[in-house]
């Protein structure tokens, strides 16, 4: 289980477009969550992305549509880049969007409940205290610090050029990666485990 995490593109639909590309095709994540609070910038490079894939043609029908075309007249060439394109929107799918404040999104990896928001300044006690990560868009630079069993995120603003990933290992830890968005990596730390709060009978 893989989770990218992309920083507020502040409008800048180009390196948007870049730091999808490499979350989704070059680490394929299973979601990708955009941190940002512009959501006009991320539907507008989706639906330009989807356009490109599929000519302008309606996605719904374009696959099908195209299909017989190329099954009837195509090349093979044709036809293999059609699967790609159909494979490509099917992981535009993935892609996630922060829901409008003070609303926060909740995930789960492994047992490990992470919040994710733009600006963390809408959390609380609670929401802090119920969470083994806090993952928040609003920063001037990538950053990870850890307070006692949690952990802060945030990939910094994509002016920055960066994207952070969250993947479960074999061994059951959850290890947080940060990425040049050319695929060049930062850094990369394993979360410590969970530990169960012990109890003194007096």
């Amino acid at each position: 289980m893989r989770i990218g995490l992309v920083g507020p593109a502040n409008g800048d639909r180009q390196v948007l477009r870049e730091a999808l590309e490499f979350v989704l095709g070059d680490v394929d994540v299973d979601q990708a969550i955009y941190l940002g609070d512009d959501e006009e910038t991320v539907d507008a490079v989706l639906e330009a992305w989807r356009e490109e894939l599929f000519e302008g043609r309606e996605p719904e029908g374009a696959f099908l549509d195209r299909a017989v075309e190329l099954a009837c007249e195509g090349s093979a060439e044709a036809l293999e880049g059609l699967l790609t394109a159909e494979e490509t929107a099917r992981r535009l799918g993935r892609v996630r969007k922060m829901p409008p404040p003070p609303a926060r999104a909740v995930e789960m990896l492994a047992d490990r409940i992470f919040l994710a928001v733009h600006d963390k300044s809408v959390l609380d006690e609670e929401d802090i205290a119920n969470s083994s990560l806090i993952v928040y868009g609003q920063s001037a630079e990538a950053q990870l610090k850890r307070f006692g069993p949690r952990y802060f995120l945030t990939p910094g603003p994509l002016s920055e050029d960066r994207v952070a990933v969250l993947e479960l290992e074999s061994d059951g830890k959850v290890s947080i990666a940060l990425y040049e968005i050319s695929g060049v990596p930062v850094w990369r730390e394993k979360m410590a485990r969970r530990t169960s709060k012990l109890n003194v009978a007096r």
